[in-house]
């Protein structure tokens, strides 16, 4: 046979395979092959036939679910299910303490009116603060947009709508995301929009600006994001799209960004979404939304972000809403897995893991109510998961939607909150969950989604009120001893905790912090 022959052949089975496939693909969708279901086995959900990750289609000829279903409610209620998170709530987030009270030669002292009152969680409930002074703009503005003042709000309004969203916020986050899009920091070469005086954007507020907020309360704070693929929301137009100039470029941008934040903020999404192919960058007409990101960006900004920040600072890997549906599926073999096992492996410093969780997507929307995704066992058997690589979790990103259902969409978002949080914060892997959208109407593109806790006039939503009573009463730990001699013994909440102890009529007080890495032990000399 020749070498011309051979080519011939060769190139006919080739378009013979193609055809083959096309049409077994044309069958199978009509079929219905390519369906994915879940089957109960052992108290939890698992794939049947996981062809497609990023969303199993909900059943066909079924009318959209508005709601959760009896059986959903029902499989959330299950009493071994609420065992089992009481426990990993008592287990995971308390721990048992004591406070020694001693006269000055070391002999125990009596006192009285003991009171450990608690201040703030070590767990970190958040929010992105990215509406900080931003109340009393122009209607509809875009991500990104000057802001402009609306005329028919005063000055008095703004001011009062601004300073409820602050106390609201402050009333139950203490925690906060603050906005370091590379494009809206540095939209000038060189020149950063740190300062509180920088030209206000709408949704991506000055950072100096964010973290006078989160001061003034007492707030942690969280950097939001160092680098990212997806080059129209992240990269300035004046760098062009060269990989060796995006690098350079990047690498400057993280050094300016540590020298001045450096031991001010202490976590840091540093590469975000990087197994996500959403992008509107094409070459020969193919989306390849990587195209212009240095070879091994995450690890050049990890690598770049470790050798700027000090060593306390903590790293996160942020992985997009796909992230639960493909570890479910390939657990250790997912992209997601094997992205965190090779920056690790390589010697990058990856402190946390991070998930968002936005229900944007209709079919997500519908797997959610019925069921078919996202329930119980489906979150844990991905946080065990992602446990085994031996790094906390956060929630980085979650927008419960309720869209234009009314009293319905209200009751289904506090019902996600209800679950959905304490699920996670009974999970030991779980150190933070953050929220994306707080008020409703002041989110860009994302507002139609309704997905705040808050109304547009500021009222309070059922999720809000939950998250109030679980943060700010269930789970919280306030207790009085009225004598005490010696060695006084407890079990408390992790967090930063205010004591006062009375002698002879006279009040004590100081503040000390309860967490899993401090000393169980707080020795109290009495004079």
């Amino acid at each position: 046979m020749t070498i011309c022959g051979l080519s011939a052949y060769t190139s006919y089975v080739v378009r013979w395979e193609r055809l083959v496939f096309v049409l077994a693909f044309v069958f199978s969708s009509f079929a219905g092959y390519g369906e994915k279901r879940y089957i109960r086995e052992y108290s939890g959900y698992q794939l049947d036939l996981p062809g497609e990750p990023y969303c199993l289609r909900p059943e066909k000829n079924k009318k959209p679910l508005r709601g959760f279903t009896d059986e959903v409610k029902k499989m959330w209620s299950d009493t071994v299910l609420q065992e089992r998170i009481a426990l990993g709530i008592e287990t995971n987030r308390k721990g048992d303490f004591f406070l020694y009270f001693r006269k000055p030669d070391g002999s125990p002292a009596q006192v009285s009116d003991v009171k450990v009152e608690m201040l703030k969680h070590d767990f970190l409930f958040g929010c992105q603060a990215f509406n900080v002074s931003s109340f009393g703009g122009k209607q509809n503005l875009n991500t990104g947009d000057k802001f402009v003042p609306d005329p028919e709000v005063s000055k008095e309004e703004a001011e009062r709508r601004n300073e409820l969203y602050e106390s609201e916020f402050a009333n139950i986050f203490n925690f906060a995301t603050v906005p370091f899009y590379w494009r809206h920091i540095e939209n000038e070469n060189g020149k950063y929009r740190f300062g509180v005086d920088s030209e206000p954007l709408f949704r991506r507020p000055p950072p100096d600006l964010v973290l006078k907020f989160a001061k003034k309360y007492g707030i942690k704070t969280k950097g939001h994001c160092l680098s990212w693929h997806i080059l129209e929301y992240s990269k300035p137009d004046w760098i062009p799209f060269d990989k060796d100039e995006v690098a350079k470029y990047l690498c400057r941008y993280i050094k300016s960004v540590a020298n001045r934040y450096d031991g001010e903020i202490m976590y840091w999404d540093v590469s975000n979404e990087i197994t996500d192919m959403r992008g509107n960058s094409k070459v020969n007409g193919r989306i390849v939304p990587h195209f212009a990101m240095p070879e091994n960006y995450a690890y050049l900004a990890f690598k770049e972000s470790e050798k700027r920040f000090s060593q306390a600072t903590n790293l996160i890997l942020n992985f997009t809403t796909p992230v639960w549906q493909r570890v479910l599926v390939y657990r250790e073999y997912s992209s997601d897995y094997q992205a965190v096992s090779n920056l690790i492996n390589s010697g990058a410093k990856v402190d946390v893991i991070g998930l968002q969780l936005h229900f944007f997507s209709s079919r997500d929307r519908q797997n959610l109510f019925s069921g078919l995704e996202w329930g119980p066992y489906y979150q844990l058997a991905v946080l065990d998961t992602l446990g085994r690589l031996n790094r906390p979790i956060h929630i980085t990103e979650l927008t419960f939607p309720c869209m234009d259902y009314g009293d319905l969409g209200e009751e289904n978002q506090a019902f996600m909150v209800e679950n959905f949080y304490k699920l996670w914060f009974s999970h030991k892997n779980v150190e933070a969950i953050t929220y994306w959208h707080f008020v409703d109407g002041s989110n860009g593109v994302e507002t139609k989604y309704n997905s705040g806790f808050l109304r547009k006039d500021f009222s309070r939503k059922p999720s809000y009120e939950i998250l109030d009573r679980l943060i700010n009463r269930e789970w919280r730990t306030n207790l009085e001893f009225k004598n005490a001699e010696g060695l006084l013994h407890f079990r408390a909440f992790y967090g930063k905790y205010r004591v006062s102890y009375a002698v002879d009529g006279k009040t004590y007080t100081f503040e000390t912090q309860f967490t899993k890495h401090s000393p169980i032990m707080k020795k109290v000399v009495v004079e």
